[in-house]
């Protein structure tokens, strides 16, 4: 093979790998940067569209996390949550607050609130638990990659939602019936006909259960005394 057309391919494969190495260098340059952390007190916060940042947390005040955009964890005390259309978080977590899920969201770890409800959109995935202590739980074609657990409030599993683990609904802790004022009320377990709890549903105090015949749904274990 003559020697310039040795020397056009060294130079071609020289030129490729110098393309590869910048690309590798680049995208390593952008993980490595460190993601903006945002914090609050007696304020909100709103995290614009598309933006990416790091830790987000408050205290009296809500937070609203943009349509796609991206977030690690997001957490706040005395306020409400909001997930646009299309946004990727790790976990949320709220303490007298709300969390509300749009579409198409995904949160790779958990949902969390101490009192407050959550609602997660259609199309959109939890990769771990959702949980809290008072509050309504509704899902809408939503996709739970853990267990879905409560103590007080109901729980609506709705449009092909599919639990992988169980429901709960934990036993009340002695004092707690006065301090989040729940009385006598009994909460519902909704089930539409199209879901599914791969798990179990487990009742650690009385539930009124409302499972659309055709639901697919493991077994139902009382941990309680009628």
């Amino acid at each position: 093979m003559p020697f310039h057309t040795n020397h056009n391919i060294r130079l071609a494969a020289a030129s490729l790998l110098a393309l590869l190495l910048s690309s590798y260098l680049f995208a390593n340059n952008g993980h490595a940067e460190e993601l903006r952390e945002i914090s609050k007190v007696n304020g909100g916060i709103r995290v614009a569209a598309n933006e990416q940042v790091g830790e987000v947390s408050s205290v009296n005040g809500g937070i609203d996390i943009g349509r796609s955009a991206r977030a690690t964890s997001v957490e706040t005390v005395n306020g409400g949550i909001e997930i646009d259309d299309g946004a990727e978080i790790d976990s949320a977590e709220t303490v007298n607050g709300g969390i509300r899920v749009d579409d198409n969201v995904i949160v790779r770890r958990s949902l969390e609130t101490t009192n407050g409800g959550i609602r997660v959109g259609s199309g959109s995935k939890v990769g771990g638990t959702i949980e809290t202590v008072n509050g309504k739980i509704t899902l809408d074609n939503t996709h739970v990659g853990d267990s879905v657990i409560t103590t007080n409030g109901d729980v609506l599993i709705r449009n092909g939602s599919v639990i992988e683990g169980d429901v709960v609904f934990e036993g009340r802790r002695r004092g707690w019936t006065r301090w989040f004022n729940w009385g006598n009320k009994t909460p519902d377990l909704v089930i539409d006909a199209d879901a599914e709890v791969k798990g179990d549903i487990r009742l650690y105090h009385e539930v009124t259960l409302k499972i659309a015949e055709g639901a697919r749904v493991g077994d139902i274990k009382r941990h309680y005394r009628d």
